[in-house]
């Protein structure tokens, strides 16, 4: 269990930080870029920075030779180049490469260059890059203070530069850092801090990789947290829930966005997690998610992942009492450590460790004892490493000499152990000569089997007897069995009769309903082509009384128009003729006069009445021209009618153009009538082959509610036109306010 925690405070944080700087891609999408890298021309922006992207996966793809030749070849030709920030770039990417390979002077060399051009590159987010780079090397020389001042410069030209996709990783890769010292120095409140800037981030940027890495970093930080204060179950919840979000966007997009280790490294958190704090409950997951981890591991050559992974195996199968397979576990751990590059030394002295107290628990001293020595020798190795942090020395040094004394009493504790050893050997030639002893026992009671056997030869006579016996009884018991199993079969027959004659009367029941259901739907069919049939007579019954009404206006506006028009222009003819003739008396003269002015008004007004009875224009120009010439009529000095036309082309037959004039003309005539409106505004538009009819007074108005408009014998007949037209009406209006009539219907 220890060595678990030991592992994941400082191996996991470290690689996934280490892994964090950089966009991992599956084997396609290496491909891909090879594809998009040489379609791009040779020197050309496009092809810098896709070289950056280019190199990191071909990097961590196992083709870190020609990751570094490719950077080299873009360096030299970046050089060149009149924007620096693309050197710059590149050069920070080969920087952090060498440092991952070791190659510390290299990464030194690369460092220095893009650091040289820092004064004269103009882009935010390059420049917050470079210190990135910088504080990210300085992390990883144990440098923590200079690395933090370096990661905040970072963060104040990246919140300066435009939020790309690029910048905003960049911003991703330094929160992560952030959270990954403040986890090593045990700091909760900035460690909190910056996972929850990393997890607001990567959410608002939709990057999958950086999403998952923020998910495990507060799984990682509340289960720490839980370490410290165990009383607070709902930080262990919160350790599990984030650990399981990350384990589902890595099992969503392992094909395609993240890398196969990543799912590794959440498998073995989730497995340490049920492993510490679920020992009742939670053993069939940590076996689960660390055989899923060792998979990984094993398939992707990612050994340190599998350490953690075989010790939770190991401590499972200790408790379940599988001693041996436990031990294997804990072999194979250590083995895998040892082939990684970067030893970690806690974790070899926990796994020394434990070897050696299960080696002394099954008696074998010695393999114990070599245990114990490795044990001791890693321990002398890790405390005279170099590689200790110098803001820490003073603290150091007086640990070292506590050290040192704890390594004298193991070495003396080693030494007794050896001596016990011996003891054990000792003891061990005693034992053999006991056991010589139990031999010479076991010969005289070998003779005193044989004596047993002969009895036994005889019982076993009488047992053939009472064998022959039993035989008989099995053979009628045979009998009797296969006389239940007949009757068992004759059952089985007649419950499968009966299933069958079920299935049947269901399947005939089922057969009726489905007639019955026919039937209804015939009838349902059969009355709404009744229906139908009712609204089409209903249609022509209205589209005939419409035309009888129209034939029966013209009729009328001729008869007007050719009878009594003719007859008063006649008497007006005659009375004209009496005026010229010379009447010489005043009051007949102004009395012929008023009636001549009383005929024209008549002859006028008989006019307008033709024209509203007999709407030629509509016919002979069409609805446009017709209404333009009624609103010319209908206005008054006291009242402006006017007519508005958007777009608006008469795709409408002449019937239909008619009933339209109707409507207007009824609604006009209300407003003139009951309005007591200056202005009367008529428009009519088309738009996506539906036509929008307005009329608009700014009359007095009316309340709606308290007038109903659907007893008065206009709105009835307006109504019925639009019932013609499919069209549907919409009236608007308030007291003082004026009124608004909106039509709509389609442009047949």
């Amino acid at each position: 269990m220890r060595y678990i925690r030991v592992f994941f405070k400082t191996f996991i944080i470290c690689l996934v930080s280490l892994f964090s700087c950089c966009q991992l891609y599956a084997q396609d999408q290496l491909q891909e870029l090879q594809k998009s890298y040489y379609n791009l021309p040779l020197g050309s922006k496009e092809r810098f920075l896709l070289t950056g992207k280019y190199a990191q996966a071909l990097y961590f793809n196992n083709e870190k030779a020609l990751a570094s030749q490719l950077l080299n070849d873009n360096i030299q030709l970046a050089k060149n180049y009149p924007d620096k920030q693309y050197y710059a770039y590149l050069n920070c990417i080969a920087a952090m490469n060498s440092y991952n390979d070791r190659l510390f002077e290299k990464s030194r060399f690369y460092l220095e260059h893009a650091k040289s051009v820092l004064p004269i590159i103009n882009d935010n987010g390059i420049k917050g890059y470079i210190h990135y780079c910088e504080g990210w090397i300085m992390t990883r020389q144990n440098k923590e203070d200079q690395a933090v001042s370096q990661f905040h410069k970072a963060i104040s030209f990246l919140e300066k530069a435009p939020q790309t996709d690029a910048n905003i990783a960049r911003k991703l890769a330094v929160y992560k850092e952030l959270t990954a010292i403040y986890a090593n120095q045990r700091n909760y409140e900035f460690q909190e801090k910056y996972t929850n800037l990393l997890l607001e981030t990567a959410k608002a940027g939709q990057n999958t990789s950086s999403l998952f890495d923020a998910y495990m970093q507060a799984g990682y930080l509340f289960e720490e947290e839980y370490r410290s204060n165990r009383t607070d179950q709902q930080l262990l919840k919160k350790a599990e829930e984030h650990y399981l979000e990350a384990y589902r966007i890595a099992k969503t997009n392992q094909k395609n966005l993240i890398n196969p280790t990543d799912m590794a490294y959440v498998s073995v958190n989730l497995a340490n997690l049920y492993h510490e704090f679920y020992p009742e409950n939670g053993a069939k997951k940590a076996i689960s998610f660390a055989q899923q981890a060792l998979e990984i591991a094993q398939e992707t050559g990612q050994y340190a992942i599998s350490v953690p992974a075989y010790g939770v195996l190991a401590d499972e199968a200790f408790k379940s009492g599988h001693r041996e397979q436990g031990k294997k576990y804990l072999q194979q751990a250590l083995y895998n450590l040892q082939r990684e590059p970067h030893y970690d030394y806690q974790m070899g002295l926990s796994l020394f460790s434990r070897l050696a107290e299960v080696s002394v628990e099954e008696g074998k001293y010695e393999e114990a004892f070599q245990y114990q020595k490795s044990y001791i020798n890693v321990f002398e190795e890790a405390f005279n490493s170099d590689k200790l942090d110098k803001t820490k020395q003073l603290e150091i040094k007086y640990e070292r000499e506590l050290q040192n004394q704890k390594l004298m009493r193991l070495r003396l504790e080693g030494e007794k152990k050896e001596q016990q050893i011996k003891l054990m050997k000792a003891l061990n030639d005693r034992q053999n000569q006991l056991v010589e002893n139990l031999k010479l026992n076991e010969l005289n009671r070998t003779q005193q089997l044989k004596v047993l056997q002969l009895e036994r030869d005889k019982k076993e006579q009488d047992l053939q007897l009472s064998r022959l016996e039993n035989e008989q009884r099995l053979q009628e018991l045979d009998v009797s069995k296969q006389e239940i199993a007949f009757k068992s079969r004759m059952n089985s027959i007649y419950i499968w009769l009966f299933i069958s004659c079920l299935i049947a009367v269901m399947l005939l029941f089922y057969a009726y309903w489905q007639r019955s259901k026919t039937l209804k739907q015939k009838e349902h069919l059969h009355g709404l082509e009744i229906e139908k049939n009712n609204q089409q007579h209903a249609i022509k019954n209205l589209t005939a009384m419409l035309a009888g009404e129209e034939k029966e206006r013209t009729r009328l506006a001729r008869d007007l128009h050719d009878g009594l028009g003719g007859l008063l222009s006649s008497t007006k003819l005659g009375l004209s003729s009496i005026n010229d003739s010379g009447a010489e008396q005043p009051a007949v003269k102004h009395g012929i006069t008023r009636s001549i002015e009383l005929l024209d008004d008549a002859v006028d007004e008989l006019r307008r009445l033709a024209h509203n009875l007999m709407p030629d224009l509509i016919i002979k120009y069409g609805l446009e021209e017709a209404l333009k010439d009624y609103a010319a009529r209908m206005s008054q000095p006291n009242c402006q009618v006017e007519c508005e036309f958007i777009q608006f082309e008469s795709k409408l037959s002449v019937e239909h153009q008619i009933s339209l004039y109707r409507i207007i003309q009824e609604l006009v005539n209300n407003a003139l009538k009951h309005a007591a409106a200056s202005t009367i505004f008529i428009q009519l538009s088309v738009y996506n082959e539906r036509l929008h009819i307005t009329i608009e007074d700014d009359g007095k108005g009316f309340d709606t509610e308290k007038i109903d408009l659907q007893h008065s014998a206009g709105m009835h007949n307006i109504q019925s036109r639009l019932s013609f037209l499919h069209g549907d009406m919409k009236v608007i209006s308030a007291i003082g306010e004026g009124t608004t009539i909106e039509i709509e219907m389609p442009v047949v």
